[in-house]
């Protein structure tokens, strides 16, 4: 597996020596489909007088980015996200030059240009990387001065792509140099990047006049993600705090999540860190409450998801929910199996796909794009794209934490 080989060089050698890069090939670059030569979504132009003011309030104080331009057309899925990433941006205990050695990382395996650019511009200007270090991230673990923790933090983020968890080694080396709510908020910065990879990817997103550096032209392209096995680690590597046991702050963070007396496993791990639960939870509740897909398309693309990525823990509850929304057992079982089998109509097999994009490359494939676009709106596909990182970075933690089936729940059928 990738992950044991990623690993050795971080439990023999505490420096790197520095890899010597290759030019890339056609073949290579054919891995990762052709990306968008005009915006899918088009950025709205903020001096248009038919703006709403909640677009206008979401582009007031903000810098003039493409990002914020083509978020505005959703002013209350981007509000109900937000937090989530202010608070890893600014309001996490990382280092700065940690967190952003890991969203650079995630960034390159995800061939995020726009994701890339910005925060090659942060490090360098507001953290004091050099371009050789920027460029060292791309290269990974084996270039670079990099410490023994920030090799394993590089580990981590390609684990947490490929492998959708942490092996026992790199988590030893996080253990030793991190403390839990760090290791929390690593992982989720991870997470978090990944999903917006998918949606600067996924939308179109073309980078601002301000932004000049690029990925990295004449290095070998990361793999493509496949199909990831649920966790081989088993039970919970963070102790799960009871309800007698937690602050008051924990227990309003489970402000109606609490029933008959009980927490799911899931959000009593979240509330060691009640700052990101809260986050979390509330752009949660907007995916599966709020947003206009149909219950139908929302359990299609988390199951699908969930399968791809090894979530055992979402497929536990995802599948009772898919029936409720009017999925057959049949259909639910065809889910393993993708959007290949079965008798799935085209809306169905589009949004499967979709899921399947994601997973593999961080992007909705033009054709693809093209399916969804005959039956969902643009804010529609954006939905989709943040429902499908959102429940990939759900799943990150559950994996990555070791966080244990509920009493009565089941794991994918065998």
């Amino acid at each position: 597996m990738l992950r044991k080989a990623i690993l050795a060089a971080a439990l023999t050698s505490l420096m790197a020596s520095c890899a010597t890069p290759t030019q890339t090939s056609d073949a290579q670059k054919s891995y990762f489909s052709k990306r968008p030569n005009v915006p899918r979504i088009k950025p709205v132009d903020p001096k248009n007088p038919d703006l709403t003011q909640a677009q206008k309030d979401l582009l007031a104080g903000r810098p003039d980015y493409n990002l914020y331009k083509t978020l505005a057309h959703h002013p209350d899925l981007y509000n109900s996200w937000s937090p989530m990433g202010r608070f890893i941006l600014n309001g996490s205990t990382l280092k700065p030059r940690d967190r952003e050695i890991v969203m650079l990382r995630m960034g390159w395996l995800c061939q995020a240009e726009y994701e890339w650019a910005q925060h090659a511009r942060i490090a360098r200007d507001q953290v004091g990387f050099t371009d050789e270090e920027i460029r060292a991230v791309a290269i990974g673990a084996d270039a670079g001065n990099w410490s023994l923790t920030e090799q394993t933090l590089i580990h981590m983020v390609d684990e947490l792509r490929y492998d959708t968890e942490i092996s026992n080694e790199t988590w030893q080396i996080l253990k030793g140099n991190f403390n839990d709510k760090e290791i929390m908020e690593l992982v989720y910065t991870a997470g978090q990047y990944q999903l917006v990879s998918m949606i600067l990817n996924s939308a179109g997103i073309h980078l601002d006049p301000v932004l000049d550096h690029r990925l990295p032209a004449d290095l070998p392209l990361p793999a493509l993600a496949e199909r990831a096995a649920p966790p081989e680690h088993a039970g919970s590597r963070l102790s799960l705090p009871t309800l007698d046991s937690m602050t008051a702050e924990q227990k309003d963070a489970l402000t109606g999540r609490i029933r008959d007396g009980k927490v799911a496993n899931l959000f009593a791990m979240l509330a060691r860190n009640p700052d990101l639960m809260k986050s979390h939870l509330g752009f949660l509740s907007f995916l599966n409450s709020k947003s206009s897909l149909t219950d139908r398309q929302r359990e299609l693309a988390i199951l699908r998801t969930a399968v791809l990525a090894g979530i055992e823990y979402e497929w536990s509850y995802h599948s009772q929910s898919a029936l409720r929304a009017g999925l057959t057992t049949d259909e639910i079982s065809n889910v393993l199996d993708g959007s290949d089998a079965g008798n799935w109509s085209d809306q169905d097999a589009a949004i499967l796909r979709a899921a399947e994009d994601l997973r593999r490359e961080a992007f909705i494939t033009d054709d693809t794009w093209t399916e969804l676009s005959a039956f969902l709106s643009e804010k529609q596909i954006f939905e989709l794209t943040f429902l499908i990182g959102g429940y990939t970075l759900t799943g990150l933690t559950i994996n990555a934490f070791g966080i244990p089936l509920d009493d009565g729940r089941t794991g994918f059928p065998s």
